[in-house]
């Protein structure tokens, strides 16, 4: 997925937290425009992100996965759970 913000909530006092499963992805996290600096960071299976506060509205996204990095999934590939609170 391309560098977002998660703006579908009315609100955004609450943090977005994200789960990863499975194969690893490469987390970028930027600024709360578009472009700028960047930081990547790799996810692994059973990682949390939570991004709140100053963060709940910076771009960022998963520039790639690596395949086979990890068992749980048969087959293979990621899944990302995202929580958000909506009221």
């Amino acid at each position: 997925m391309g560098m977002h913000q998660d703006r579908d909530e009315a609100e955004f006092g609450e943090p977005v937290v994200s789960v990863s499963l499975g194969d690893e992805g490469l987390f970028r996290i930027g600024n709360l425009t578009r472009g700028g600096r960047t930081e990547s960071i790799w996810l692994k299976s059973g990682d949390v992100v939570v991004m709140g506060g100053d963060a709940r509205l910076v771009y960022h996204g998963i520039d790639k996965t690596r395949a086979g990095s990890s068992s749980l999934l048969k087959g293979g590939g990621r899944i990302n759970l995202t929580l958000r609170v909506v009221t």
